[in-house]
């Protein structure tokens, strides 16, 4: 098993196309692929709290839901759910015919990926700070490629074109949605009603 993922990883970093096609090609049932985000969400959470741990962010920047364990760890799940929903039916919405199990998956191995990234720049913060910073920024930059390639397969859309019309749409969904609950949120919370 641990090869198979080890083999996984470094396809999905050298071909995503190919690591999309691998991963359908052996559907879970919807309830592993549910404990694979979970989990996905999990290492993430505390990959995060093991770097501010060791490099707190200054005062100033202290921003409370991203220092409260439970609260972060709920924004990330609920965002990674909603965008698993938002791939799946904005992707039918302009003629995508992939399997919401299989978009499911594919977020939650994304997310160990991501995993793998932030352990890897947390040991390079350790070593090479300014070595970390580059990383840290060409990996989110060929991240945004994986993604693409993963939804383009998935989808069955064959044009990159439709994959990042898929992804813009979603992200300005996400954003207005967020900006509007945030809203309600403030006017509530200063007592307008």
């Amino acid at each position: 098993m641990r090869q198979q993922l080890t083999t996984l990883f470094w396809l999905t970093a050298r071909d995503p196309s190919e690591a999309a096609v691998a991963l359908m090609s052996r559907p879970v049932p919807r309830n592993v692929a549910w404990m694979v985000l979970a989990l996905g969400i999990v290492l993430n959470a505390l990959a995060h709290f093991a770097t501010l741990t060791l490099f707190p962010a200054p005062p100033e920047l202290n921003v409370p839901f991203l220092t409260a364990p439970f609260l972060y760890t709920t924004i990330l799940g609920c965002g990674l759910v909603l965008l698993v929903f938002s791939f799946y039916w904005g992707g039918r919405a302009i003629g995508g015919r992939g399997r919401f199990d299989d978009i499911l998956l594919a977020i939650g191995w994304l997310q160990y990926m991501r995993f793998a990234v932030q352990m890897a720049s947390l040991l390079l913060m350790l070593a090479m700070p300014g070595l970390a910073l580059i990383f840290v920024m060409g990996v989110g930059l060929y991240s945004i490629w994986v993604v693409l390639n993963f939804i383009n397969v998935i989808h069955g859309f064959n044009s990159l074109g439709k994959a990042v019309m898929l992804v813009l749409i979603t992200m300005l969904g996400m954003t207005v949605g967020m900006t509007l609950l945030l809203s309600l949120g403030a006017a509530t919370a200063i007592g307008m009603s």
